[in-house]
C-alpha cells in the first residue's frame, strides 16, 4: 500500500560483544542473559578517528554460523551529525522480518555501517565491508561461529557489496601488524537482491552511482570484473520491472558466473520493482550452502511458516484483514520457531485500522508495543485508538510520536490531530481515511 508523506512511517529514519584491544564499548539493547539478545555498536575498525560500527544479533538457538547483513542505501548517507545509521534502516516489515527468519534459523547476524558517499567514494564501502568480514572471522571463537563458513545477504547497494565480498579474492595480508587484517574477507555463500553487478552498462554515470564511484573506473567497482572459478555459490534475486537497478544486470552476471563454473541461480520476479524479493528462497540457499542439505531440510517447516507470514503482510496491505489475521495465526502454527517481529505486527495494526477493522487488530498493535515501543509503532496504535473512540489513548500515542519524529510535515499533522481530539472532534473523516489508504 502506498502512503502519503503525512502518515509515512519514516522507513529511512529494513550485531553482542566486547571489542578487543579496547576499541570501544558496546551497548546491549536486550538482556545479555537472554540468548537472543543484541549487542549494539560494536567497533569493528577505526578509520582516521571514525568508528566503524556493527550490531551483533544473537539467535535463541545458535546453529554455529554467521551471516553478514548489509542494507541498501545507494552507497550514500547524509553528512549531518544527526544522520541515522545504515545498520538501523530496515524497520519495515520485509527486511526486518527476513533478518528475524535467519535468527530463528540459528544464524548469528552481523549488520554493519560503512563509509558512504558523498564524503567517501569507492573503494571505501567495499574496504569497510571486507574489514567487517575479517573482524567477524578473526573473532569467530568469541561469536561461536565457524570461521570457514560465513554467508552474506544484501539488497540494492548492499547486494552489490556482498557480491563484491563473494567475487573479490579477499586475501588477508600476512604481514599486517593488525591480526584482523590478516584474515580473509571472502564469503562462502551469497544472496544479493536487486544488486548492481556492472557500472559501465545500463545507465549513465549520474546520481548515487557517480557519487559512489568518484574517480574509480566502472570496471574496478563492478562485481562481474572479479568472477573466478573459486567464487562461492551466489543467488541473485531481481524484479524484472526494477526502475532503480535494471533487471538486465542479473542475467549477465548469472552468465558470467556460470561460465566460470560457479554455482549460481537467478530468481526473476515478474512485475517486481526494486524491493521485490523471495525471502524463503534466500533462506533455503544459505541454509543449503552453509548448513548442508540435511540441516537445511530440517528448516523447511520454518521457511513455509515464514512464507505464510509474508502472505499475511500482503493481505494486510490489500485490506483483507480477516484473511491476514488467519495467515499470521497459521504461520505460527506451522512452526513455533517463527518470530513475528514488532514491525510485522505493526503492518497489521496500521493497515487493519485503515480498512475499518480497528477492533479486530488492536491486539496486533499491543503486540508490536510489547516487542518494541518505537515511536512509529505508537503512531500506528494512536490511529487505531482514535478510530475506536479512545481519544485519551490516541493523544498519548500521537504525543509520543511527536517527540520522536523529525519529519516536519508529519509533526504538524499529528499536532493538528491532537488538537482536534482534545476538542472532542474526529479528525479522521472518510475523506482523510481514503487519502491515507492511497
Amino acid at each position: 500500500m502506498k502512503r502519503r508523506n503525512a502518515l509515512k512511517l519514516s522507513v529511512s529514519v529494513v550485531v553482542s560483544l566486547m571489542v578487543a584491544l579496547a576499541l570501544s564499548s558496546c551497548s546491549r539493547d536486550s538482556d545479555p542473559a537472554d540468548p537472543a539478545h543484541v549487542d549494539r555498536n560494536v567497533v569493528y575498525g577505526m578509520y582516521s578517528g571514525l568508528a566503524l560500527l556493527m550490531d551483533v544479533h544473537y539467535p535463541a538457538e545458535p546453529n554455529g554460523y554467521g551471516l553478514i547483513w548489509i542494507v541498501g542505501s545507494g552507497w550514500s548517507a547524509p553528512t549531518t551529525y544527526d544522520a541515522g545509521q545504515l545498520k538501523n534502516m530496515p524497520l519495515e516489515s520485509g527486511r526486518n522480518a527476513t533478518r528475524q527468519l535467519f535468527l530463528d534459523a540459528g544464524y548469528t547476524v552481523f549488520t554493519i555501517n560503512h563509509r558512504a558517499a558523498p564524503r567517501f567514494r569507492y573503494p571505501a564501502a567495499v574496504e569497510d565491508a571486507q574489514r567487517a568480514v575479517r573482524f567477524v572471522r578473526h573473532h569467530a571463537e568469541r561469536y561461536r561461529i565457524d570461521p570457514t563458513r560465513l554467508g552474506g545477504y544484501g539488497n540494492s547497494s548492499g547486494g552489490h557489496l556482498v557480491t563484491m565480498l563473494g567475487t573479490m579474492d579477499g586475501d588477508g595480508d600476512p604481514d599486517d601488524p593488525d591480526p584482523v587484517n590478516r584474515a580473509s574477507a571472502k564469503l562462502q555463500a551469497v544472496v544479493a537482491q536487486a544488486a548492481r553487478t556492472q557500472f559501465a552498462e545500463y545507465g549513465s554515470r549520474s546520481g548515487n552511482r557517480a557519487s559512489f564511484l568518484g574517480d574509480a573506473t566502472s570496471r574496478e567497482a563492478s562485481p562481474i570484473t572479479y568472477v573466478t572459478p573459486d567464487d562461492p555459490p551466489l543467488l541473485l534475486i531481481h524484479g524484472d520491472a526494477d526502475q532503480v537497478v535494471p533487471f538486465a544486470q542479473s542475467p549477465v552476471m548469472l552468465a558470467a558466473l556460470e561460465a566460470k563454473g560457479v554455482e549460481a541461480r537467478l530468481i526473476r520476479i515478474p512485475g517486481g520493482d526494486h524491493g521485490a524479493n523471495d525471502w524463503p528462497e534466500a533462506a533455503r540457499w544459505l541454509n543449503r550452502h552453509l548448513l548442508g542439505e540435511a540441516r537445511a531440510h530440517e528448516l523447511e517447516p520454518l521457511n513455509a511458516a515464514f512464507a505464510k507470514l509474508v502472505e499475511g503482510v500482503l493481505l494486510a496491505w490489500a485490506g483483507e484483514i480477516s484473511e491476514a489475521i488467519d495467515a499470521y495465526g497459521n504461520a505460527k502454527e506451522r512452526d513455533d520457531r517463527l518470530t513475528i517481529t514488532a514491525a510485522t505486527w505493526n503492518q497489521l495494526c496500521l493497515h487493519g485500522g485503515l480498512w475499518d477493522h480497528a477492533a479486530d487488530v488492536l491486539f496486533a498493535c499491543e503486540r508490536a508495543m510489547e516487542l518494541t515501543p518505537h515511536y512509529e509503532f505508537r503512531d500506528s496504535r494512536g490511529l487505531v485508538r482514535a478510530l475506536l473512540g479512545d481519544r485519551e489513548g490516541a493523544i498519548e500515542d500521537f504525543e509520543f510520536f511527536v517527540k520522536g519524529t523529525g519529519d516536519e510535515g508529519a509533526l504538524a499533522q499529528r499536532e493538528a490531530w491532537i488538537e482536534a481530539l482534545r476538542a472532542g472532534t474526529n479528525p479522521f473523516t472518510s475523506e482523510v481515511l481514503a487519502e491515507l489508504r492511497d
